[in-house]
């Protein structure tokens, strides 16, 4: 059995893990710090089978602070999640973040990913915010 690895030191940490989640779960063409008007969407990626496009805001703590970019980036994408430790967890109002159709995923120290929350189909999504990413992603 792997040993887990010390507590997540910085945000950048949670990228692989995330990165592999959304990949087993369909969403392989990724493009990570995806710029959106003055923020960086830390994990952009669609299916090139159904078109869905997924936002991932990554944070270490603040899910307060990821909730506002999410929503944000609901805008540009047709399911949007948080992703925090797993140590966070007992922190997040999951009532909040329903209420905004925001997911969350939570990161182990194993480095493994488990859904805490679903997300919902954004209602705000703009196509002429979204087609852009969608199509250079699946091309790629």
């Amino acid at each position: 059995m792997p040993v887990p690895r010390p507590e997540f030191l910085r945000e950048e940490e949670l990228l692989a893990p995330v990165r592999r989640y959304a990949k087993r779960k369909g969403f392989a063409a990724q493009y990570a710090e995806l710029p959106f008007f003055e923020y960086r969407i830390d994990l952009y990626a669609v299916s090139k089978p159904s078109g869905e496009a997924i936002a991932v805001e990554l944070k270490m703590k603040n899910w307060r602070r990821a909730l506002h970019q999410a929503i944000i980036y609901q805008l540009c994408s047709d399911f949007v999640f948080i992703a925090l430790p797993v140590a966070k967890a007992g922190t997040v109002d999951t009532a909040e973040l329903s209420r905004h159709g925001v997911g969350l995923i939570l990161v182990g120290l194993d480095r493994r990913c488990r859904l805490a929350l679903e997300a919902t189909r954004s209602s705000e999504v703009r196509e002429y915010y979204r087609r852009p990413y969608v199509e250079m992603l699946a091309s790629a």
